[in-house]
């Protein structure tokens, strides 16, 4: 009778070392440029941990839980954040994440968007028009009746800040499958497009995400490359004022990052921020003097609008003299700009187009997402 005790006092530690495999994930992540996030795998169930997921978050991870649909949900993760996979249905709350779905060939799972109006996709601007894609509103106005009526698999989210998590809360009392995508706080190019490995886990297209990153990276290295060398950089304004203010992308942001590789010379480069932060227009003019190239000027689509929208601009140097060109090139009818949806995951082509304005003649093809401002 004591023999079989202690086998079967045996077997039960068997069982729970078990579990407790289950429960552990490998937290190393493979990331070359990403540091928002990380892919944890055991026994077939994926863990992808995210960090700092909204502006001015510190010390925050969540973590979700990729369980094949073939097998059960073990005991050890009833209570964390469950995703079944391969995801079917979809429902992104950013256009930029319809960039990551595009290349992998998932159009067909996106039943519901924020903005619908902001989207450049041809694919999906046909499903809204046929209803198999819906607006499903943003922030206080998100309608979470339709949300439920759209049986989506998971809801992919960002946050700006941590409000965020009010909807995060509301849609899990629903028993809605939430994950959070921060690949909008990357700070650099090939940063943010790695964020295909993140989105290709929950279609179980792991191999095919890893496939593309490889493709975009060696593209962007090997461009980067080529003006690595350059002397006398062009100095580079980016942005448009906002009443008498004037945001500009922090010196260590993404776009200020993308400037430093296509061999610009940023004149926002000694703000060691990620973040945009205001300048003076006055600060602004005197840059405008100072500048070879001003880009990304927002809605201003001519020199004569720029001068319209403010006398002072008369006076802008690089207005009279300098290279203007806006990253608008890939607009939809309804105000959708292609920069902020397919650009997320092609970095490499908005390098391209800025060498060609940084340089020209160094690549002898035609714009992508930039056009000049006559």
């Amino acid at each position: 009778m004591q023999r079989f005790s202690i086998f079967i006092l045996f077997i039960l530690f068997l069982s729970s070392c078990v579990n407790d495999k289950t429960a552990q994930h490998n937290e190393v992540s493979s990331n070359e440029f990403a540091g928002g996030f990380s892919i944890g795998e055991n026994s077939g169930i994926v863990k992808l941990s995210v960090f700092n997921p909204w502006e001015k978050a510190q010390n925050v991870k969540v973590e979700y839980f990729l369980v094949p649909k073939e097998i059960s949900v073990p005991d050890s993760l009833q209570n964390k954040n469950i995703i079944r996979t391969p995801i079917q249905r979809i429902i992104c709350m950013s256009t930029s994440h319809l960039g990551f779905i595009e290349v992998l060939s998932e159009n067909n799972s996106v039943v519901g968007i924020s903005g619908a109006n902001y989207v450049s996709n041809p694919q999906i601007l046909q499903y809204v028009e046929s209803g198999k894609v819906v607006d499903v509103g943003y922030g206080q106005n998100l309608n979470y009746e339709m949300i439920l009526n759209q049986h989506p698999d998971v809801v992919m989210l960002y946050g700006v800040g941590s409000e965020v998590t009010t909807h995060v809360k509301k849609l899990e009392e629903l028993g809605i499958p939430v994950i959070m995508n921060a690949e909008y706080l990357e700070e650099t190019p090939l940063g943010k497009v790695e964020w295909i490995k993140f989105v290709g886990a929950l279609y179980q297209k792991e191999n095919e995400a890893q496939q593309f990153f490889t493709q975009i990276k060696e593209d962007y290295l090997s461009l980067k490359e080529k003006v690595k060398d350059k002397q006398n950089k062009p100095k580079v304004l980016v942005g448009s004022p906002y009443k008498d203010s004037w945001w500009i992308p922090g010196g260590d942001s993404y776009l200020a990052n993308m400037i430093k590789d296509a061999g610009g010379d940023y004149i926002g480069k000694d703000n060691d921020s990620h973040e945009s932060y205001v300048i003076s227009f006055e600060n602004a003019l005197t840059y405008g003097n100072e500048v070879d190239v001003w880009i990304n000027m927002g809605l201003l689509s001519s020199r004569k609008d720029i001068i319209a929208t403010d006398q002072r601009f008369k006076n802008f140097g690089v207005l009279k003299s300098g290279r203007l060109f806006n990253n608008n090139n890939k607009m939809s009818e309804n105000g959708g700009n292609d920069f902020w949806e397919s650009g997320t995951v092609y970095p490499n082509l908005i390098l391209r187009d800025l060498i060609s304005v940084f340089y020209p003649g160094t690549i002898n093809e035609d714009l992508v997402y930039y056009k000049e401002v006559e």
